[in-house]
């Protein structure tokens, strides 16, 4: 639920900003606050809503207890908080905080993963660790005690969560596909699911290592015509009228087309990378999450994983705000940013009672 408080409001002020030129008295210049907030705040709150609750299945070990999990909660709301009204809390302790959240994630879900033997999934943890040091790069460059770009770290972060996005996507996706439409047979092909999943890690480790444009964008649109294959193979098309499938099939072809424009962008120099990456941060982000969110509560309550006409509707949103977004005029945006904050705050009101029932506990974060 705290993801998707931070995405509606945190966007809200966003709109705010880009409209009255107005944003509180951050301790971030505009730019860099929103792009931290949503990567870290909004992405990593979703990332371990999801992780928890993933590691907890796939182990079968619980992966919180209460004490923990309100630790957890507190540590990155503390910090969100912190670096929206840094006259309350010093920089150096906030960013400290802020970085703390992604460690004590990577233990809580290490725990269960190394004593279940669960070595499968060992592959969370360097990535929570990458999280961590990411965010750590990203205050020390802030702060001047390195010289590195805070935006460079974004964009890696960027290239960490398409990284996520297409390993995690390639099981569930076809899986739940599977699972909920009858006759619907999903071949999986390991060769092109490790293509393309190796491909994801060679973009971020070519992204950080070889700062070559040409290289990356080659690369990329290799990367994008494969996650396109992948996608053709799950038959997405045969998930129009079930919400629940199509929202998660559309945030994957978000992540494709991403990729791709991505490519072009620093191929051509046609338009800005930056423009692209919101493919990939409001367009598969948003579209996979907001699948995501509604469908754990709801399989962890008993209700049935159902969406009606209304959820149809908020599925969409993040889709019309990526569309303003790359459309990257100026009268736009303040729209854009608004169909988002409409997604994420519908999402809240109608699911806080859903969370605030009989729920597993490891699934309050998401």
């Amino acid at each position: 639920m705290v993801a998707s408080l931070c995405a509606s409001l945190d966007m809200l002020l966003w709109a705010l900003f880009l409209h009255l030129g107005w944003l509180p008295a951050a301790s971030l210049p505009p730019l860099l606050w929103h792009g931290h907030e949503m990567l870290f705040g909004f992405a990593g709150a979703l990332v371990a809503g999801f992780l928890l609750t993933a590691v907890a299945e796939w182990t079968k070990r619980p992966t919180t207890t209460p004490f923990t999990l309100l630790l957890l909660v507190a540590v990155w709301l503390i910090a969100r908080i912190g670096f929206l009204l840094p006259a309350f809390i010093p920089y150096t302790p906030i960013a400290i905080l802020d970085s703390t959240f992604f460690l004590l994630l990577a233990i809580m879900v290490a725990i269960p993963i190394l004593r279940a033997r669960n070595y499968r999934n060992l592959f969370v943890i360097p990535l929570l660790l990458t999280f961590t040091l990411a965010d750590v790069l990203f205050h020390l460059g802030v702060t001047g005690r390195l010289p590195l770009a805070p935006y460079q770290v974004l964009v890696w972060v960027i290239d960490l969560l398409t990284l996520l996005m297409l390993v995690i996507g390639g099981r569930v996706i076809p899986f739940f596909t599977s699972r909920r439409l009858a006759g619907v047979r999903i071949v999986r092909w390991r060769l092109l699911d490790w293509s393309v999943n190796g491909g994801g890690l060679v973009l971020l480790l070519v992204d950080i290592i070889v700062p070559s444009s040409r290289l990356l964008g080659g690369l990329s649109l290799i990367v994008a015509v494969l996650a396109s294959i992948r996608l053709a193979v799950w038959r997405p098309w045969r998930t129009l009228r079930e919400p629940m499938l199509w929202v998660l099939h559309l945030g994957y072809l978000w992540l494709a087309v991403g990729i791709a424009l991505r490519g072009v962008a620093l191929l051509s120099g046609s338009f800005a990378e930056i423009t692209a990456l919101h493919a990939l941060t409001v367009g598969a982000l948003g579209s996979l999450s907001i699948g995501m969110m509604t469908r754990v509560p709801l399989g962890h309550t008993g209700r049935p994983i159902a969406a009606g006409p209304v959820m149809a509707v908020v599925f969409f949103l993040p889709t019309l705000a990526a569309v303003l977004r790359l459309m990257n005029l100026p009268d736009w945006l303040p729209l854009a940013a608004s169909f988002w904050t409409l997604a994420f705050a519908a999402y809240f009101l109608r699911f806080l009672p859903v969370h605030f029932g009989p729920l597993r506990v490891n699934t309050m974060i998401s």
